[in-house]
Parts: structure tokens; sequence; C-alpha cells
């Protein structure tokens, strides 16, 4: 109907309601392309992929807008992407007929198998001739290896030896004969059913045949000697081929093992790669075997059991496979893991690093590449470079669930809970909802809200499901999870009797197992966290969440303690300070304190963007606007970098203490344009460059930045009184300011600004 301001305001609802669903972002994409904004549209396409990346829809669009822009080879790729996931579908095909893109030709069948070509009968000599002369043993080689690239595990398939066709099997159709390469042709024979000829000057042979009885006897040993040595040799080669068939299906089997990513599945897949590594210790078994084994058991000591034993495998794997010049993928994430976990993670991004280069040199794309040098990153607090790592491994593997578990990882640092939870839902889904680290990820996420409501049922759901599963989960996971459950108690406990909402109250006791009973919650808690420090109580990690659960509960003395704990085991994790540094910025002046921790947490990182934001606001706070601006200048240095948290904050120093307005909405409009995955802080970034705006005095550019706060999110307040103020100057808007107005009280009834718009409300129209 052309009313594309609705229709936003509609698909921007869908969205912020299903944040794990493609469809609201594709529609909002189509209303933004309708209107030529096609970068906005690109945008919201970028967001439909990540929580689908195999939508069609969605590909498909992207394709053609990428063409459309001059960005024509992945746009290409893209159409690609769209044909593959449905080759039939028309509209797809029609694309890329009209941008030049040519359409995959089916595959061809594959050729039947080949006829064995029997070997030529074995004559016997003529009588009286030497051993040598009537006997040529055939010259023998091992039959060539052929490499099958099955992406992470290159297999080995050994041809099978031939077996002697025998007089009573049929000889192959003239066809199938001639399909076959010839082998060079032996001389001339005499007819099968006459064993042997007598040769000229029979007479001299058969007069000497009486005494070469010796000759007859090597004749007749020879002749049943070679059948049985022929045998004996085509016996070997099946049992060494049978070998490597099983060697190669043992791989196979690891390799998707191993990728489930579960406690369970590495501890199989170990079994089955030191299986076929016992069966072929050589050649391309043996590269597989040894990268597999490497990677398996570095995940098992670094994530699941922290222990000599696994460590000890885990690095004379490493060293074996590193000392064999064929190496694997997994080898190379194995060797980069195995640094960060032993403390040494500069020089394992160093490592990964060369690799990702080495490959790409080669036009390669490896998976498993980014995806190491993504988890490094996050742990080391380069967050954006995480970002770009894990997306780059996710379009490669979309449907590894390591990967989802890591990009959720990653967001609940960088404060995008709705991308976070997309992502730790999708590890869910391609491992029918039994990853343990997707479900822990999802209940540690609900957690971190300021009120979960229903959420509560949903995390405690989780943290049910993982206590049932101690035969699959590791340790460590089992450990977390039981802290994760202390948490939930204590804020379950805390928070029932906080709703009015009666049912409600009994709906999260029957789905949570917990009553608002202090005694029984304290009691509850303890044994909680005392089961998961007798799993594992060196993981800091657990200090970390009994820090955040006792803050929660106002305790931020002891919150800081518990912090301060992981710190000494760890002090090389960098979220660590962080989190150390929110618990004491909570604190009545704890600023000063929450600044000395991001400072002792950016020695370790020194450029991480993340931790820079976080020191300009601990900074700001304390209104050190000078020492503020310059870091948070420092944090935005890289242009490429997105960093919209540190530009927000920037851009409200330039404009409330600087004055220099263009700096501010300069700023603050690459915010809003950074924050397009999170509706709220977009809105709220629109709306300080609209007050940005207003102070240069340029009311259209305010206006257009006011409705772009709205359009953001209908839920922020704040645009409602800023505009409805804007607006109440012109006479010809009295009647806009005046809805605006009304909406901002319904609202915000208490807000500072209500009373203002109360009168602008009754002043526009005569009532409100």
């Amino acid at each position: 109907m052309g009313r594309f301001m609705e229709a936003m305001v509609v698909c921007k609802k869908g969205v912020k309601a299903h944040p794990s669903v493609a469809d609201p972002r594709v529609l909002l994409a189509r209303v933004y392309a309708e209107q030529g904004k096609d970068k906005k549209a690109l945008e919201e396409l970028v967001g439909a992929l990540q929580v689908s990346p195999t939508d069609k829809i969605a590909l498909r669009m992207m394709g053609s807008l990428q063409i459309k822009g001059g960005d024509t080879q992945p746009g290409k790729d893209n159409l690609l992407k769209a044909f593959e996931t449905d080759p039939q579908d028309g509209e797809t095909v029609e694309l890329m007929q009209k941008n030049g893109v040519a359409v995959p030709k089916p595959a061809a069948p594959e050729p039947p198998p080949p006829q064995p070509i029997a070997p030529p009968p074995v004559l016997a000599p003529p009588a009286g001739a030497t051993a040598t002369s009537g006997l040529q043993q055939p010259a023998s080689s091992e039959p060539a290896s052929i490499i099958v690239d099955t992406g992470e595990a290159p297999v080995v398939v050994q041809p099978q030896h031939q077996a002697p066709r025998t007089a009573a099997q049929p000889r192959p159709a003239p066809q199938a004969r001639a399909a076959q390469p010839r082998p060079a042709q032996p001389a001339a024979r005499r007819p099968i059913t006459q064993e042997f000829e007598e040769p000229e000057n029979s007479e001299v042979r058969r007069a000497a045949a009486p005494r070469s009885g010796a000759s007859k006897a090597v004749f007749f040993l020879l002749l049943f000697a070679v059948p049985v040595g022929a045998a004996a040799y085509f016996g070997i080669g099946q049992y060494r081929a049978k070998q490597i068939r099983e060697a190669n299906a043992a791989i196979r089997e690891a390799t998707t093992l191993i990728k489930s990513d579960t406690f369970k599945g590495y501890e199989q897949g170990i079994a089955k790669s030191q299986f076929a590594l016992d069966l072929d210790a050589s050649g391309d078994t043996n590269r597989n075997a040894r990268g597999l084994l490497a990677y398996a058991y570095t995940i098992r000591w670094g994530e699941h059991i922290h222990d000599d034993s696994n460590r000890e495998n885990a690095d004379k794997n490493i060293k074996a496979g590193i000392a064999n010049k064929e190496q694997s993928a997994y080898l190379h994430a194995a060797d980069a893991m195995f640094s960060y976990y032993d403390g040494r993670t500069d020089d394992g991004l160093k490592s990964i690093e060369e690799r990702i280069k080495t490959a790409e040199a080669d036009k390669k794309q490896v998976s498993l590449y980014y995806l190491t040098r993504g988890v490094l990153q996050t742990n080391n607090g380069d967050l954006e470079g995480a970002k770009d790592s894990l997306d780059r491994a996710q379009a490669i593997a979309p449907d590894d669930p390591r990967v989802y578990v890591a990009i959720g990882n990653l967001n609940r640092r960088r404060g995008s809970d709705m991308l976070a939870l997309s992502a730790f839902n999708n590890a869910l889904k391609y491992t029918r909802n039994s990853h343990p680290d997707g479900l822990l990820g999802t209940a540690n996420l609900i957690l971190d809200q300021e009120n979960p409501g229903n959420g509560y049922c949903m995390a405690a759901k989780y943290v049910k499901a993982l206590q049932g599963m101690a035969d699959t989960a590791a340790p460590r996971q089992l450990a977390t999870n039981a802290f994760v459950n202390a948490l939930l108690i204590s804020r379950v406990s805390h928070d029932i009797p906080q709703y009015t909402d009666k049912a409600f109250q009994k709906t999260l006791e029957e789905c949570t197992g917990v009553k608002p009973d202090e005694a029984q919650a304290k009691k509850d808690i303890a044994t909680a966290e005392n089961d998961g420090l007798s799993q594992d109580r060196n993981n800091p990690e657990l200090y970390l969440i009994r820090g955040r659960r006792l803050a929660y509960e106002g305790k931020l003395d002891e919150a800081a303690a518990e912090i301060r704990k992981a710190i000494d085991m760890n002090a090389r994790s960098s979220h660590f300070h962080v989190e150390l540094a929110k618990v004491l910025s909570k604190k009545e002046g704890g600023e000063a304190a929450a600044e000395e921790a991001l400072k002792k947490a950016l020695t370790l990182v020194p450029a991480s963007p993340k931790l820079l934001s976080m020191l300009g606001q601990a900074q700001y706070k304390q209104k050190k606007y000078d020492a503020a601006r310059d870091t948070l200048e420092k944090a935005t240095a890289d242009a490429k970098t997105k960093n919209p948290e540190a530009r927000f904050l920037l851009g409200k120093i330039y404009r409330d203490d600087k004055k220099d307005y263009a700096k501010a909405i300069e700023n603050l409009k690459r915010a809003g344009e950074e924050y397009y995955s999170d509706p709220s802080m977009a809105s709220a970034a629109y709306d300080e460059l609209g007050g940005a705006y207003e102070a240069k005095g340029e009311k259209d550019g305010a206006g257009a930045s006011y409705e772009k706060a709205l359009n953001a999110d209908k839920d922020n307040p704040g645009p409602y009184c800023h505009y409805a103020r804007l607006l109440s100057k012109d006479p010809k808007e009295k009647d806009k300011a005046k809805t605006l107005a009304q909406a901002f009280v319904k609202m915000a009834p208490r807000d500072p600004c209500t009373e203002e718009m109360q009168r602008l409300g009754g002043a526009a129209g005569g009532g409100g």
C-alpha cells in the first residue's frame, strides 16, 4: 500500500518479538529496498543470515542488492548459495541468468564400475625346459593410493588386488574389455587345452630326459609354488586394503564425533582415531589421526577435565604430528589452543594467524582456523576481531554447533544479548537440544537480565536437562551447571515476592522448583556450589559465577573478593577484570577502583577496544572528561573497527562538554549505524544525535534523527519527549507534537519530562 513507515514499525516489532527467526528481518529488508534504502536493507539481511544462514530468500535478496551496489562477486556467490539451497526455485534461477551467473549443471551419473581384467593363464613349460625358460615371475608393484578430500579429513582409498579369473569364469564382454587399458600383449600361446608341445630336436631332448630328473623336480615344484605365491601375494594385498578401509572409516566416524563438540563425542572420537592410527600408522591416516587426537585431547584438557593425563596426550600428539610433514587443520588448531590453555595466548594467536595466511595464499578458507582465532580473540579481549573471525567461520560451516557457542559467548560479552540468544539457540538446534555449552550459555544469558520473568522457567529447564546428562557432559560443564543452579535459586527465591501476580508467583515456583524461603534457598545454594567444587575445584569460572550471585544479592565486597580469586587463578583472562570492574562500579564511589581494575586488564590486552570503552565510561562517571575523551579516542582509533559504545559516549562528551557539534554528530551518527542489531541502543544513539543537531541549530537534522530513533524502537520514551518539544515550536506541527506528547505520558508517567508533555498535549489539542 506504500505505507512504508507503518510497515517498518510492524516489522521491527516482529524482529524484537522473534529474534531467532529470519522472516521479520527479510520482510523489513524488503521494506527498505522498496524505498531505495539498499544499505539498510543489507544490514537487515546480514542479521537474517546470522540466525538462518541457509534462508534462500535472504541469500537471493542479498545477492541481488550486492550486485546492484557494485559488489559483484559476493553477490554472485550469494545467488549461488541460494540456488544450492533450492535448485528448483525459479526466482533464483531467473536472477542468476539476469546477472550472468552460470547455473550449475547437474552432476553426471557415476560410470559403472570397471570389469576386472583377468591375467593370462600360466602355461606349463615344454618338457625338458629349464626352470627359468619355462616360467617368468610377473613384475609386481603396490597399487597406487587415491586421496579423497572430504574437507577436514582426507581419506586414502587403496585399490584391491584383483583375483585371477579361472577358466570357469566367462570372459568380459568385448565392449567392457575395450573400455579398459590393455596390458602388454604376451607372446603367442598354444590353445590352453594343450599343456605343452614338443619342440624341434625332440629326439635329443627325449634322449636326454632320463638324465634330467632334477629338472623335472624343479619344474613341478615351481608349477605349484607360483600359484601358491600369487595367492599369498593376493591375500596380503587384500588384508592391507581391508586395514586401510577400516582406518578410513574410523577417521570419518571420529571426525563426526569430534564435530558434535560434546564430552562423550571427544571421548569416542579419541578411541576411533587411535584405532585408525594403530591400523595404519603412515601417510594420510597418520596425518588425520594425529590431528584429531591432538585436537580432542587439547579440548578435553582445556575445557572438560583439566588433568595431567589429557595434557600429556595432547602435547605428545601435537609434537608427533608437527614432526610429520603432512599436517592437518585439526593439528594446527590444537597447537594454537594448547598454547592458549597453557597461558601463552599470544603464541597461540601468532600460530593460527600464520596458518590462516598460508591457507588464504592458497585460496583456501578453513572454518576451524577462523573458529580457533575467534575463540582466542574473545578470551584476549579483542571482541571486534573475534566477531569478524567467527562470522567467517559460520559462513563456511553454518551447521557447526561449536561455532555458534563461540558466537553466543562473544555476543554475551559484547552486550548483544539477542544475538547471543540466537547463537545459543542455533547450537541447540543442530544438536537436538543436547549441547551442554548451548544449555549453559542460554541459562547464563537469562540470568544476566535485570528481570528475566518467564525466562526463569527456561533457565531452570536447561539446568535440569544438563543435570540429567551426567554420563555425557564433562565434569567441568556439570560443575559450572551446579553454580548456575545456585545463581538461579538465589535470584528466583528473591524475585518471586516482587511479583504482584499470585498466579505468576505459583508458575515460577512450579517451573523452577524454588520457593521464596530465604533459609531453604541459602541451604540449597550451599549444596549446589559444594557439588560443583567437588567436581572441578580449580575452575576459575566457578568463582566468577559466585561473584555474580553475590553481586545480585547486594554483597558487593564479597562479590569482588570472589572475582579476585578467579583472577588469581587466571590473571590473563581479561573478562575476569571486566566483571570485577562492573561490580566495583556498582559500589558507591567505586568508579576509581573500577578504573584501576580496567587499567590492570589493559596491561594484559593493551589495545582492547572493549576494555578501553569501559575505562572511558569509568572516567566519565568520575567527570574526568578529558581523560575519558582521550581513552575513547584510542578505543575508536581504527576507523574500520565497530565500537558503538565508545562512539556513543564520545559523541556526548563532544556535544555537552566540548561543544564540538561536528564531532558529536559524526560519532553519534556512526554509533547509531553500528547499533543496527540492537534496536534499543540504536534508538538511544539517534535520540542523542537529534539533541546534537538541535544544539547546532539544524532543525531538519534533529527531526530526521528523532524519526530514526522512533523507528528503531517505538518503546523508547526519550525521542517522544524531545521530538514533541522540537515540533511544538512550529505552529504547523502542533497536532503531531500533541500526539507524541500524549504517547510519552502513557509510556513514562513519572519521568521528569512528563509534566511538560502533559501541558504540551493539552495545549496542542485541548485535553490529554
